[in-house]
């Protein structure tokens, strides 16, 4: 199942091919309405909710946006859900005035001044080269779901409490799976030498040249030094989450181990990134040099 990301700012990518064309005629898109601000809009689906979005209220929707000849972006494309807070049109013919007149299960297509999205809406310093003979961006939009923001806070905060929650139970299965005899140190640290170094133990405030690999319990990697250059740090000086200064500080020059980090000595509730609150992570470091 997809989770849901809060989009705050629509973001410009460069994609694939053509699906989009407009008929003239007499009018300057044919079999679309004009709102006042000058907002071109056609609906393709009317849904039988009665209910708009409010400014402040969050939208989940399916988004396309291309050029008259190209697409842009399609939120098909992204891992997540895209939900995004209706917030006050930033131009005359805004395509957030547009939202604001769907309900669910509306669809629509909204043509919306090429210059106005990107320097106003993307805030860009300017049209991309590459589409500076662009005059209009079509957003083909499917409202999918409303929320209020009091109601996306509290899934919010029961997402985090099962996340919290479930953490210990979940690194308790992973250490008796892959480390029975593993035992914590006092800050929660799970520290498993996997090959004993030769050199010298680090001190606080030198520097420590670490090789590593990031995973989390189920084995997805997310981050690595390897084919890449090791990573350097001040030990003890706050540069690195504290699972890292303590357990490098634990290590030999040369040595190999698995860390196994409890979130409160990672990224905690908050998260980083592609890093999920409340994670216990899982690195395999090495200590190559220490200066």
């Amino acid at each position: 199942m997809k989770k849901t990301i809060l989009v705050l700012v629509v973001v410009f990518m460069a994609v694939g091919s053509v699906f989009v064309s407009c008929q003239s005629g007499d009018k300057k898109f044919a079999g679309y309405e004009q709102t006042k601000d000058g907002l071109y809009y056609k609906f393709h689906i009317k849904g039988n909710d009665t209910v708009t979005p409010k400014i402040g209220d969050y939208v989940t929707i399916d988004m396309i946006y291309a050029s008259e000849d190209s697409v842009m972006f399609d939120s098909k494309d992204m891992p997540q859900v895209m939900k995004m807070p209706l917030i006050e049109p930033t131009f005359a013919g805004d395509v957030y005035a547009g939202m604001a007149m769907m309900r669910i299960g509306d669809s629509a297509t909204f043509i919306c001044d090429a210059d106005s999205v990107f320097t106003k809406l993307f805030r860009m310093p300017a049209i991309p080269k590459e589409l500076d003979s662009v005059e209009h961006v079509y957003f083909h939009i499917k409202l999918n779901a409303i929320e209020s923001l009091e109601e996306v806070k509290a899934a919010q905060e029961k997402e985090l409490k099962e996340l919290k929650e479930n953490e210990a139970q979940l690194r308790y299965d992973y250490l008796a799976d892959n480390y029975p005899d593993a035992q914590p140190v006092a800050s929660g640290l799970y520290y498993i030498e996997t090959k004993e170094g030769k050199g010298s133990t680090p001190e606080k405030g030198q520097t420590v040249v670490v090789n590593y690999k990031g995973m989390f319990l189920d084995g997805r990697e997310f981050d690595s030094s390897y084919g890449k250059d090791p990573i350097e740090f001040p030990l003890g000086q706050g540069r690195v989450i504290k699972g890292w200064d303590e357990g490098i500080g634990m290590m030999r020059k040369g040595g190999t181990a698995i860390l196994v980090i409890p979130s409160d000595i990672a990224y905690g509730p908050q998260g980083r990134s592609s890093i999920p609150p409340y994670s216990t992570l899982v690195f395999e470091v090495e200590l190559v040099d220490i200066k």
